[in-house]
């Protein structure tokens, strides 16, 4: 695309008017309050909207899985009809009380033996059956200090099922009475008795007897959703380092009832990791990834990382005036095909990310983050607007005016930007589908407010 700068008053006037033909709502769809009262005489105002942007689908390498990410989502999502399919396993170890432990007392009976995981919300249908399956796993070189690929399986033996549960995300943010003691929320997956009396054979001296001797009897779990289920929509959030993460064994001896013994998760000893994996095949956002469309994909398609991102390209804007940019907001739609896109169920993020590229696949945050303003100044946070149709729909903008000025004093270079769904977690399954390039009003949009010297 080629900006023709020659006259620039008359090409924001004319955008102007075509916006107001047109039926563009400025307060809603491209902000309000962009200029000052007192600078409308000397302010220009421009959109541009030729941006080429193309969703990509890439591993991505920085994502955290293992060390201290904490925070785990297990479930499956099997009927989003925009972004498709989605499965989340968590792996995790428990570890042994203390050293040489046993069980107390003589002639020990099992009661019951509970895998518990700490839990902290859910994303989708919270009314939705999910069935969970526990494995044991079989890598003896899972370990706390590794940084696992969250695209690959830790190896369980699906042959030796532990325990099973089904739930809804309604059934687990109650409180639950342990002994006549309330803990706070928790999924508890049952495990079997043949297991539960193989953990009261264990000896001090022998599985017991410390850390490694527990990891080379005990691997870890497998906490698999049955993935096969067509009515599957939601996901669970899980915090692994927190004390209702824990394996409990409840029995009794010759002498006493209603003991317990608590192998918990230990976060200086506990490897962890979560299998996260999404399929787009047979979705609305399959036709759009990975096209390298010269002229840039039409919708874009954002998830939370690791998922779908976009790759902006703003060609010649290097080449604009050399004015003073008052502002510079880069403007991203949402759009909708009503019920049929189940946003009601599969909610947007709250904020996106927007990295500017270096070389190659370099990226670094832009500089405007950095201003007084800071995070509020930049943007990018979740705003509820109202379209052309007088649908509420969800927008998000983020202030370049530095940026913009850096590339027009050459202190920087137009390489693009990176654009994708941002969470506090290092997965999630939030997703937005936004105006692209070359879809008309919706168009992913850089409105730019300058001052001629």
């Amino acid at each position: 695309m080629k900006i023709n700068f020659r006259n620039l008053s008359l090409l924001a006037t004319y955008i102007t008017l075509l916006y107001a033909a047109t039926g563009c709502n400025k307060s809603t769809l491209l902000g309000s309050g962009l200029i000052p009262p007192g600078d409308f005489v000397n302010a220009q105002d421009t959109v541009i909207s030729g941006i080429i942007a193309n969703n990509y689908e890439r591993y991505d390498s920085s994502v955290r899985n293992g060390n201290t990410a904490y925070a785990k989502v297990l479930g499956s999502i099997n009927t989003d009809p925009v972004f498709g399919k989605t499965h989340a396993f968590v792996f995790t170890q428990v570890s042994l009380p203390q050293s040489a432990f046993t069980f107390e007392g003589a002639g020990q009976t099992l009661d019951s033996v509970v895998l518990s995981l700490a839990y902290s919300g859910y994303a989708g249908d919270s009314t939705g059956p999910q069935t969970f399956r526990v494995y044991r796993m079989t890598d003896t070189k899972f370990t706390i200090d590794s940084n696992y690929a969250y695209n690959k399986v830790q190896p369980y033996n699906p042959g030796e099922l532990l325990g099973t549960a089904t739930v809804t995300p309604l059934s687990l943010r109650d409180s639950v009475s342990i002994y006549g003691a309330k803990e706070a929320a928790q999924l508890r997956i049952k495990l079997s008795t043949a297991f539960g009396n193989e953990l009261l054979s264990q000896k001090s001296d022998g599985a017991f007897k410390n850390d490694s001797t527990f990891r080379a009897y005990l691997k870890g779990f497998a906490i698999v959703p049955d993935t096969n289920l067509g009515t599957n929509r939601n996901m669970l959030y899980l915090n692994l380092n927190d004390a209702r993460t824990k394996l409990t064994v409840f029995y009794k001896n010759s002498e006493k009832d209603s003991l317990r013994a608590t192998l918990a998760f230990n976060q200086y000893s506990s490897a962890h990791a979560n299998y996260f994996t999404r399929n787009y095949n047979g979705s609305q956002a399959s036709r759009y990834i990975n096209t390298k469309n010269p002229k840039g994909d039409s919708i874009l398609f954002l998830n939370a990382s690791p998922g779908l991102y976009t790759r902006l390209t703003i060609p010649g804007l290097e080449n604009f005036p050399a004015v003073m940019i008052n502002k510079a907001e880069l403007v991203i739609t949402q759009i909708t095909s009503g019920a049929s896109d189940m946003n009601n169920i599969f909610i947007e993020p709250g904020s996106l990310s927007l990295r500017q590229y270096g070389n190659g696949d370099s990226t670094k945050i832009p500089i405007d983050y950095y201003t007084s303003g800071g995070a509020a100044y930049f943007g990018g946070t979740r705003q509820v607007i109202t379209n052309f149709g007088g649908i509420q729909v969800v927008q998000y903008t983020f202030n370049l005016a530095n940026t913009l000025q850096r590339f027009i004093r050459k202190l920087d270079t137009n390489n693009g930007f990176k654009l994708e769904g941002y969470s506090p977690l290092y997965m999630d399954v939030n997703r937005v589908k936004a105006g692209g390039s070359n879809l008309s009003q919706y168009n992913i949009k850089l409105r730019i407010i300058y001052t001629k010297p």
